[in-house]
């Protein structure tokens, strides 16, 4: 049994602190919030999962991520995952479309055409473009994120996880029989292995150790009331979007907010993560009203509801998973490039088997630090 400490308790954290934990280890979950904050990445009502990327490594993996899900639903004994079938759309001769279907092909992954006539008859809520195409996805959906998270910090605290919330680690130093967390305040906790995945803050926190670039960015999201029934935006009516296009993206309506949710996978400005602007301005809402005048005639320009959230972004856009250099007891999970939250399962049992070095089952270099040399 390993003693091991976890710092940050979002996505990719909780998930990691259940798996180990499950096993058997001595686990230390340390978040320098309260669990569930609003600050970083994995907050919030929904996120979208798929298998529908134009690149098929995304494709494979997500077919990976899919049971742990399940079983993790299974677990916590709730609902995570609403299955709502995901649109996903571009112009007819964009090169994500062609490269899409390839990827869901290849990795036997079932989808339907939809040209916008077929698309109006299965949603009569979402219009596509003359000159659009759609690729419908009946597996995708949206994930319940802050209850995901929840799930898996009760499951990991029920298999004797301890949680130390409200605490800031200052540093990390390196010991011939540890590595050692010094807390703001002086005090010294020491553990057999250190698992990294505090998101906007993993740069920071690792910079006398490694440079990382990644850079964190303010991102706005908001619910559209609407002017037809809201039942025709329901999870069993309508479906998750993404406009390949544009970047813009969508949700059902979840009965737990207002509103119809709208938002754009694009950077934002660059911000650090204990500085950001959380006021929502015009600039913010504008964008995303255009892309429902597009493609959602059925909502009008009210805001119902609206956030701000960060992404952490690597220039490439992959994730990194990783060991620290210099220090393979210190394993760095981070950058998930706002595209990272329906892996979190599947990279927290990533991140459990390399912190007790067990053998990782798939090839993983595309998210190794040495692509930053």
């Amino acid at each position: 049994m390993a003693r091991i400490a976890v710092l940050g308790a979002g996505g990719v954290g909780s998930a990691v602190a259940r798996f180990l934990a499950r096993e058997g280890h001595a686990v230390t979950v340390v978040e320098q919030f309260t669990p569930d904050h609003d600050q970083g990445s994995s907050y919030g009502s929904s996120r979208i999962i798929r298998k529908t990327y134009p690149d098929g490594f995304y494709t494979a993996l997500m077919r990976e991520a899919y049971p742990l899900w399940a079983e993790l639903e299974r677990e916590a004994g709730e609902k995570l995952f609403a299955r709502t079938g995901g649109l996903f759309f571009a112009p007819e001769a964009h090169p994500d479309l062609t490269a899409i279907r390839r990827a869901l092909a290849d990795n036997q992954v079932s989808f339907e055409e939809l040209d916008p006539a077929a698309c109006a008859r299965k949603f009569p809520g979402f219009r596509l473009r003359e000159g659009e195409a759609g690729v419908f996805e009946p597996e995708a959906g949206f994930l319940r994120a802050s209850v995901c998270v929840r799930a898996q910090l009760r499951l990991a605290s029920a298999h004797g996880a301890q949680v130390r919330a409200g605490v800031h680690v200052e540093t990390l130093e390196s010991r011939t029989e540890s590595v050692a967390l010094v807390l703001a305040g002086g005090e010294v906790l020491e553990f057999d292995r250190v698992v990294v995945c505090a998101g906007p803050w993993t740069a920071p926190l690792l910079a006398r150790a490694v440079s990382l670039p990644f850079m964190v960015t303010r991102q706005v999201y908001c619910h559209f009331e609407p002017t037809e029934p809201l039942a025709r935006f329901s999870a069993e009516r309508f479906p998750v979007w993404i406009d390949f296009g544009t970047n813009f993206y969508g949700f059902p309506h979840d009965e737990h907010l207002p509103g119809v949710k709208v938002a754009l996978h694009e950077p934002g400005p660059p911000t650090e993560p204990h500085r950001v602007d959380r006021e929502i301005h015009e600039s913010d809402r504008e964008p995303l009203r255009r892309a429902c005048a597009e493609h959602l005639p059925g909502l009008s320009p009210r805001v119902a509801f609206e956030k701000v959230c960060l992404y952490t972004m690597t220039p490439d856009h992959d994730f990194v998973v990783d060991r620290l250099p210099g220090e393979p007891r210190v394993t760095v999970v981070g950058g998930l490039s706002g595209h990272g939250f329906k892996f979190t399962v599947l990279l927290g049992r990533i991140a459990a088997w390399m912190a007790t070095d067990q053998r990782v089952p798939w090839e993983l270099s595309r998210f190794a630090l040495a692509r930053f040399a």
